[in-house]
């Protein structure tokens, strides 16, 4: 019983904390509503009969919700109050004696947030208003994300490398899509800095005319001092002005009245905050409309004072900031030298077919954004095919940032990637930023991608579907713009179906796959090659290029160099080492096929894969992986240890991929 009370008294304390008004022209009417809700626990603030008092009593009583009659006695309607009601961000329900196009009109252009039809019964008045606060509630949590949306769009533009006018500019822009405006003061308001405010006149959906404070004396007749103490004044008294608040506002101030004057303004809403530099951050709207803010939107410019205030002080620490961002200009210029090499493809030592094919592939995903996955054995130089996508691409002003994901310890991947938190564990004494916040804008080469632990490819999935990852230890969402290049020797297919690597990751890398042929593959390259690295070693070891003989060239053609063309330099670096300047080169030791690849004879050669032939292959590859994993959860899909949990797919996802590929239960428990 006792629990019945606490429960019964909580559902009286949440209504009554709403203020509700009655707007409504029959007195019995209105009456029979204000028992009815009055009974239920909430709280009637007011009962209004015309527009006039409507006005009136909502900026008096200020309710939280009002029941509105669509039909008033006068010139004006409930429509007309339920513009104002919008510019305050007060929600409403209409009152209606007609279900007809009169009903349906007010419906589509208000907006309200439900309908009451007359007569009516308690019990449907009473349940049509918790919808409503349910409606309005939910809207409210929409109007909060819009509002974090409005909070990271200004802080990336107050971050971004423009012109002072430009950020003004596009901030403008941005408000107008929350809070609308016909001409808009922005900027800092003090004596030396006055040149950074910047009003914008709204000519067009998309045009705005930009009006500098240095402007204002041909526009107005006014002293610049004048206009500035105007300003200053009119800044200090923050709020919103509207109808007759506006009039007043607009007669003791000459700058408000000048402005009003001219663009015929009818309300306004002012603030400004103090900035750690100096100065005052300064948002002014004014509009036409006479309602045309309310207080939901002077909160919604209130929230924005702590980030923006933030964002700003860093962007007027111009000294501070001009020597950090040259010693960032600095710290590229070298990692772009660390990481960049000149790999064009004038300067990829071959003229093979099996290259050229190569090349032209690469030529044919380089200028898009597209994730690339270089497949091939070790040595036959990925990461030179890597750096030619990368510096043929539009992101070569940016840096390409390596990653070998066979050397990095396994506890340290994820801090390599995406950074770490001071603090995020024992050793983190300080942020770090991850290779990917250091790509950002441009490349990032993840090479022995088939080395990446199970559960660090579910974080670089992420990444790569959502453009978006976090620091270890981190709570904020950092986004990424980056393109995907990456490498392996291991057969992918093959580690897909054995379980070492994740499905979904495999169908987003693999993409574009470009497949380096071995050095054996392309023997009319070897002299090439041999010959540029041959004049290289000795170049760099200050010793004359005697050329290689017939002999120890034969043999080069002979050998399958299993190593490829790493192996191929490094037995030419020996040569050149034990060289005595005037023989022809010749090898350190002979080289033996001691890892010969057997030869295929030509009739047993398969012809090139279709396209329909490479995706049956991946069709049967991951019907054959998935029918493995039911296999090993008992056919079963949902719960602990079911195919879903160890796929990390959602059931519905596994559930669609099986109808997909026709996966029965008889294949299952075959």
């Amino acid at each position: 019983m006792a629990s019945n009370t606490e429960t019964d008294d909580k559902q009286r304390d949440r209504k009554s904390a709403f203020r509700i008004l009655i707007v409504e022209d029959e007195f019995v009417v209105a009456n029979d509503l204000r028992i009815i809700l009055e009974r239920a626990g909430y709280v009637v603030v007011g009962i209004a009969a015309s527009f006039e008092e409507a006005d009136i009593s909502v900026g008096q009583a200020a309710p939280d919700i009002v029941l509105l009659d669509i039909m008033l006695h006068g010139h004006k309607t409930g429509i007309d109050v339920a513009n104002i009601l919008k510019a305050r961000n007060i929600p409403y329900v209409y009152l209606t004696a007609n279900s007809n196009d009169t009903v349906l009109t007010a419906m589509k252009e208000s907006n309200p947030q439900s309908v009451i039809l007359k007569p009516f019964r308690e019990k449907d008045v009473l349940v049509t208003f918790e919808m409503a606060l349910y409606k309005h509630a939910h809207s409210v949590e929409s109007a909060l994300r819009r509002q974090q949306d409005l909070q990271m769009e200004l802080l990336e533009i107050f971050t971004a490398s423009r012109t002072w006018e430009q950020q003004l500019l596009s901030a403008a822009k941005t408000f107008q899509a929350h809070i609308s405006f016909d001409f808009i003061l922005l900027g800092i308001s003090n004596a030396p800095d006055y040149h950074k405010l910047c009003g914008f006149n709204r000519i067009g959906a998309e045009e705005y005319q930009a009006i500098k404070v240095s402007d204002l004396p041909t526009m107005t007749s006014l002293p610049l001092s004048e206009i500035l103490t105007a300003l200053d004044s009119e800044i200090f008294r923050q709020g919103v002005f509207v109808s007759e608040d506006f009039q007043i506002m607009s007669r003791g101030k000459q700058f408000t009245f000048v402005l009003a004057k001219v663009f015929k303004f009818e309300s306004a809403l002012v603030y400004a905050f103090k900035l750690t530099q100096g100065g005052q951050f300064v948002m002014t709207f004014y509009s036409r409309n006479s309602s045309g803010y309310g207080a939901s939107s002077l909160q919604q410019v209130k929230r924005l004072e702590q980030p923006l205030a933030l964002a700003l002080d860093r962007l007027l620490a111009f000294d501070e900031i001009e020597k950090l961002s040259e010693q960032l200009k600095q710290e590229n210029r070298y990692l772009q030298e660390e990481v960049k090499t000149a790999a064009n493809f004038d300067e990829i030592i071959g003229k093979s077919a099996p290259l050229k094919k190569v090349f032209d592939m690469v030529r044919q995903v380089s200028n898009t954004d597209t994730s690339v996955i270089i497949l091939g054995e070790s040595g036959t130089g990925k990461e030179l095919i890597a750096r030619s996508i990368h510096n043929s691409s539009a992101r070569k002003g940016k840096i390409l940032v390596k990653v070998n994901c066979a050397t990095l310890p396994a506890n340290l991947i994820e801090s390599e990637l995406f950074g770490h938190e001071k603090g995020a564990f024992t050793g983190a004494i300080d942020r770090r930023i991850g290779k990917f916040e250091l790509a950002h804008g441009g490349s990032i080469f993840l090479d022995e991608i088939g080395e990446l632990p199970t559960d660090l490819q579910a974080k670089l999935l992420r990444v790569l579907q959502e453009k978006e990852f976090e620091r270890l230890g981190g709570k904020t969402t950092l986004k990424a713009d980056v393109r995907i290049i990456a490498a392996t020797n291991r057969d992918l297919e093959k580690e897909v179906s054995e379980g070492r690597f994740r499905l979904d990751l495999y169908y987003r890398l693999n993409v574009f796959p470009i497949k380096l042929p071995p050095l054996r593959e392309r023997i009319e390259d070897i002299p090439l090659l041999a010959n540029f690295f041959a004049k290289k070693f000795c170049t760099k070891v200050g010793k004359p290029f005697t050329n290689i003989g017939q002999g120890s060239m034969e043999e080069l053609l002979r050998y399958d160099w299993p190593g490829n063309i790493r192996e191929l330099e490094n037995v030419v670096e020996r040569a050149v080492i034990i060289h005595d300047g005037q023989s022809t080169l010749a090898w350190a030791q002979p080289l033996i096929n001691r890892f010969a690849v057997p030869v295929v004879k030509e009739e047993h050669l398969r012809p090139v894969k279709t396209l329909q032939e490479v995706k049956q292959k991946q069709h049967d590859t991951e019907r054959e992986y998935l029918i493995s994993v039911l296999r090993t959860a008992n056919g079963r899909i949902r719960g602990r240890n079911g195919a879903s949990e160890l796929l990390g797919l959602k059931p519905t996802t596994l559930e669609s991929r099986m109808k997909k590929l026709n996966i029965t239960k008889e294949d299952i428990f075959d």
